[in-house]
């Protein structure tokens, strides 16, 4: 039987094995978060493959990578509301956001994987070489 694997990139079919190897692969760039008005446990984070594709993952997959201090608990959706700072409007925007809002949290989850993919300090370590 055979392993399960994190993603596969639909256009080469090249296959990461779990989230570290796809999150501190230097062939993938972290373009930005789509945030799905309504659903966001649907929000995806877009990210480019060196063989030119869009690779999408879905962000609840990364959460963990935030720690349980990031857990949503009565946070409302602001997603287009007068109290929403636009953000998640724009794919690219990786800029955090302070509101009080669910997808503030999958934001910060952009930001961490952004700064990590730029070599800051994230607390997030590179996996080690396998033999």
């Amino acid at each position: 039987m055979s392993q399960p694997v994190f993603k596969t990139c639909g256009s080469c079919q090249y296959t990461w094995i779990d989230w570290r190897s796809f999150v501190f692969d230097p062939g993938v760039r972290l373009i930005g978060l789509q945030a799905i008005p309504g659903i966001p446990d649907a929000n995806v984070l877009v990210f480019e493959h060196r063989c030119g594709t869009s690779v999408s993952v879905l962000a609840h997959k990364l959460r963990h990578l935030l720690g349980t201090e990031e857990e949503t608990g009565d946070r409302s959706l602001l997603f287009g509301t007068e109290n929403c700072s636009g953000h998640c409007l724009v794919l690219e925007d990786l800029s955090s956001c302070d509101k009080p809002c669910v997808n503030a949290r999958d934001r910060r989850l952009a930001v961490l994987i952004s700064d990590t993919k730029k070599g800051l300090p994230t607390g997030l370590t590179d996996p080690a070489p396998t033999a």
